[in-house]
């Protein structure tokens, strides 16, 4: 079974990772006020607190179809693929209401999805949703890397999979986030990098996400729209009884 997040593995730009420049911490500086600043940066108005939904809706270079995901903070996520498939996510267990269709096209039953999965479904939301709003962050230092000089914020999922993001030392916008992620032994470092920022909503959010799992291919995305508390019914997230195991 492949993911949204395996649907989207690809690459490392060659000068995005190339040798970087690490900068001493500042003793002073906490994650705590770095996540303050970001919040600040974030918002036009509010506190990041009173944004409980996001609907975020993006075209993805290696897809052919619209992709929305509705998240309910802190770890409840719908995604549909439109016109290709719905999947939920609960915060324990995941599951395609409406899977992709077969190879003939036909198509399929709902089916839970394995459990080895809901940890690429929680990195789905932290990609799109900064995690140190919801999880508690580290503050790793300071750090030059292609775009200028980065906060680090490191991030534990509960699942296990560890987060670092750079935060923009000016703007404090996040610029990007790195995973470290173990797929059937092979250790990968998936890359989301933040462009091109817009208020959305009374949000800014970036309009081009550059991504990759690999280093061999790099994608770009495109964010079409981003809606800010919308109103979503407990039952967009739900995991069919159905389908659980007797």
């Amino acid at each position: 079974m492949r993911t949204d997040s395996e649907l989207r593995r690809p690459v490392v730009l060659p000068l995005a990772l190339a040798t970087l420049t690490l900068i001493p911490a500042c003793q002073q500086t906490s994650a705590d006020q770095i996540v303050e600043r970001v919040a600040e940066a974030m918002l036009t108005d509010g506190r990041m607190e009173d944004v409980r939904t996001l609907r975020i809706t993006m075209t993805y270079q290696d897809h052919d179809y619209p992709v929305v995901t509705e998240i309910s903070r802190p770890n409840r996520m719908r995604t549909e693929g439109v016109g290709n498939y719905v999947m939920v996510f609960d915060g324990e267990r995941g599951a395609f209401l409406e899977p992709p269709p077969a190879e003939d096209g036909s198509l399929r039953d709902p089916e839970l999805i394995e459990a080895k999965y809901m940890r690429d479904l929680e990195l789905d939301i932290a990609f799109l949703f900064p995690a140190f709003f919801d999880h508690a962050s580290e503050y790793l230092g300071r750090e030059l890397v292609v775009g200028g000089e980065m906060h680090k914020l490191g991030v534990l999922l509960p699942l296990g999979v560890r987060l670092t993001y750079f935060i923009d030392s000016e703007t404090y916008l996040p610029r990007r986030v790195v995973a470290e992620v173990n797929v059937d032994g092979t250790d990968y470092r998936p890359v989301r990098i933040f462009d091109d920022y817009a208020s959305w909503d009374g949000m800014m959010y970036p309009r081009t996400v550059t991504y990759w799992w690999r280093e061999d291919e790099v994608e770009k995305a495109t964010v079409d729209l981003v809606e800010v508390n919308v109103v979503l019914g407990e039952d967009r997230f739900l995991v069919p009884a159905g389908l659980m195991p007797e």
